[in-house]
């Protein structure tokens, strides 16, 4: 017998009168079709730019549609070490243990038990050696080794991921699921509500090469500011200790449309 390909039940749009921002069209739903066709050939590029051809890329179509409902997310898999070692950082500027008075990041011992880098790895990572995070942190991340047995953390608590392609598809795929996700929930709210949808905004002009690259270093230091204090109200995952939570956060870029 042939696969059955499992659909979800589209999502149903309260808000369906027609706006002055989106005036009534005789062809909706052509003009629908062709919106998707528009966001299938941006994922067509986005996946060319990442090595992978139009024939491998129709494999995975068919995957997908035999796929049906399924909630595997090899993203997901892929990115949890990237993740743990993000809230190792974390607590690192965020825990009483590791922080001075002044509320600075220690100069942790590497080895040894108590507020070391040691016991860091094995709350969060254990499955890695204290070796292995300590050049995940001073190669991604904003940390340096310090007179040999220890190490600072110098800046926040960024990770830079690898530039591979597997692992910038994996954020591509997580990033898109996010604010897709974000946008749906907003569009099915009833038009007028307040204080129910979830914050999305873009902001954006015209800027010439010179003013974008003076703008995007400036807005550098702003943003890092706003995702500094965004995390001090958010739980790490490894804090969950079984209660039900779900992930959830801010995503922020800055843009420029090429």
């Amino acid at each position: 017998m042939p696969n059955r390909v499992r659909t979800k039940t589209p999502i149903h749009f309260r808000n369906r009168g027609d706006s002055p921002l989106s005036p009534a069209t005789p062809g909706k739903r052509e003009l629908l079709l062709q919106l998707a066709q528009e966001l299938q050939q941006m994922t067509i590029e986005s996946m060319e730019g990442l090595g992978l051809s139009r024939k491998e890329q129709m494999v995975t179509y068919r995957r997908a549609l035999r796929g049906g409902g399924s909630k595997e997310r090899p993203s997901t898999r892929l990115m949890e070490r990237s993740s743990a070692i993000a809230d190792l950082l974390s607590s690192w500027r965020r825990d009483r243990r590791y922080v001075d008075s002044d509320g600075s990041p220690r100069v942790l011992p590497i080895n040894g038990k108590g507020a070391s880098l040691e016991t860091l790895a094995r709350k969060f990572v254990p499955e890695m050696s204290v070796n292995e995070v300590l050049t995940a942190i001073t190669r991604h991340g904003e940390a340096t080794a310090y007179r040999g047995d220890k190490v600072a953390l110098v800046g926040g608590s960024v990770l830079l991921s690898p530039k591979t392609a597997e692992m910038t598809l994996a954020l591509l795929v997580n990033r898109i699921r996010r604010v897709s996700q974000t946008m749906l929930h907003n569009a099915t709210l009833p038009e007028g509500s307040k204080g129910l949808g979830r914050f999305e905004r873009q902001v954006f002009g015209v800027l010439s090469e010179r003013e974008f690259n003076e703008y995007a270093q400036v807005m550098r230091t702003q943003l890092q500011d706003l995702c500094d204090r965004a995390e001090s109200g958010l739980e790490l995952a490894a804090d969950k200790k079984g209660r039900k939570r779900k992930a959830c956060g801010i995503g922020i870029f800055v843009f420029r449309d090429d």
